[in-house]
């Protein structure tokens, strides 16, 4: 696994001012690179061949940040330490993330930066409802650790009986162990997982649970010294995505 590694430093050394001049700032002027955390998942953000890590999210996220002037570092970690070491200040931001309101308390979302559904996957064969209350009173379930669907089938007391790192992960368990009766992905996220594991899409029934678009987070530590970050962040995102 290729885990707590700082995947991109991007270093710009001459930035364009208002009217298109390059706008000259000694060392002391320049603000320290930006320092995110992601996770490892396809296809927002993911190792590709040649080892470097790419995806639809971090493109945007990218793309932004090169727009506003500023440097950055991408960090990769477990998606539930992503998250602590954000709320603790650890790294300025993180992404890509659906909407929570805990995550407000201690930081600022931006505008959607990548699409995603939330999905019920089961068996082709399978009779369940997972729209239906007697589903959610008796079936087997599981999602990946740290994300938004785990929390809200904890809440709401579905029988969770699978919690991997991943979506990935969450989906070679429900094929392989026959714990659960159904699990709740990402659309996208399983769909390149099933891709990179060869599994055959008609050998699912699916049922859409919710649309919930992703973001990124910057936390309210980082924004003291920069207010208006988000609002110049947003600025950017129509041009990047």
């Amino acid at each position: 696994m290729h885990q707590f590694r700082v995947l991109a430093i991007c270093s710009l050394l001459a930035i364009t001012g208002p009217g298109g001049e390059v706008a000259a700032h000694g060392p002391e002027s320049l603000p320290l690179p930006v320092r995110l955390g992601t996770h490892d998942q396809a296809p927002y953000g993911s190792y590709q061949a040649d080892k470097s890590f790419d995806g639809v999210a971090v493109r945007v996220v990218s793309c932004v940040l090169k727009r506003m002037g500023r440097s950055y570092a991408v960090e990769v970690y477990p998606w539930a330490r992503v998250q602590l070491m954000a709320e603790r200040g650890e790294v300025d931001g993180f992404f890509p993330a659906t909407l929570r309101p805990e995550r407000l308390v201690w930081a600022q979302a931006t505008d959607v930066i990548a699409d995603q559904k939330w999905v019920w996957y089961l068996p082709a064969a399978s009779k369940l409802d997972p729209l239906s209350a007697e589903f959610k009173a008796t079936a087997r379930v599981g999602a990946h650790l740290g994300s938004n669907r785990l929390k809200m089938l904890e809440e709401q007391k579905y029988q969770v009986v699978l919690r991997p790192a991943s979506d990935e992960m969450l989906l070679r368990a429900f094929v392989r162990g026959g714990r659960a009766d159904a699990i709740l992905g990402g659309d996208l996220a399983i769909a390149m997982a099933m891709k990179e594991q060869g599994l055959d899409p008609k050998s699912f029934r699916t049922v859409l649970a919710q649309d919930s678009p992703l973001h990124a987070y910057f936390g309210r530590k980082f924004l003291l010294s920069e207010p208006d970050f988000v609002v110049r962040f947003n600025a950017h995102v129509p041009f990047c995505r």
